[in-house]
């Protein structure tokens, strides 16, 4: 499988929610979510989403709530704390002045701790902490993508990704590409293994989220 992906979405981060289990329409912890969003009059500007599958000129979003961080490659435990029922993400559009949420389940792929020096060697240089937040019901058996920016990439390999569990990997890339990485990155997928998934919609839940500043 060899599946390209190049969708844009922004995350809206709300730390004060961290106590949130559940986003569903209807819910109490929906209505606490609506009360977040509501009252900003810019959140209309920071929270817009581009679709692959939609084009509507509707405002949406997604708030990110708590879930648990691990680095990829330490040791598994307490897999309780990984149940993912109600997921991690608020998936929301603004309509008509109202947010109306959603159920909706991805595989998102951002990073954070972007930093960029040129060496006394004259070689550029840049480090990230690449995050999977895998916001589905399933662990995600394997994955295997490359992010590819206008001249620079890298490939992100991770297996066993729990659901709500946000699982980063750090790395380094060398080249002058390291200055242009503040582009969208265009998602190769080469493989995608989900349990009751077959590899095209593994596929295509992965996206892309750029996190405002």
């Amino acid at each position: 499988m060899n599946k390209i992906i190049a969708s844009v979405f922004c995350l809206v981060l709300f730390s004060g929610v961290a106590g949130a289990q559940s986003f569903a329409p209807g819910t109490k912890a929906a209505a606490n979510a609506q009360q977040q969003v509501a009252p900003s009059a810019d959140l209309n500007k920071k929270a817009v989403v581009e679709s692959k599958e939609s084009k509507a000129a509707e405002d949406n979003g997604e708030v990110l709530v708590n879930s648990v961080e691990k680095r990829f490659g330490d040791p598994v435990t307490e897999e309780k704390k990984y149940d993912n029922t109600y997921g991690k993400v608020a998936h929301f559009r603004v309509v008509d002045g109202k947010v109306v949420f959603s159920d909706v389940r991805n595989i998102l792929v951002y990073y954070e701790d972007y930093k960029v020096e040129r060496g006394m060697d004259g070689i550029v240089r840049c480090s990230m902490r690449i995050y999977v937040l895998n916001d589905l019901k399933e662990r995600i058996n394997s994955l295997g993508i490359k992010l590819k920016w206008p001249d620079i990439s890298t490939n992100v390999q991770m297996s066993r990704v729990n659901p709500g569990v946000r699982t980063y990997m750090d790395v380094m890339l060398l080249g002058e590409g390291c200055l242009s990485m503040d582009k969208t990155p265009t998602i190769e997928v080469n493989r995608c293994r989900v349990k009751g998934m077959s590899e095209d919609k593994c596929a295509d839940a992965i996206r892309w989220f750029k996190k405002n500043q």
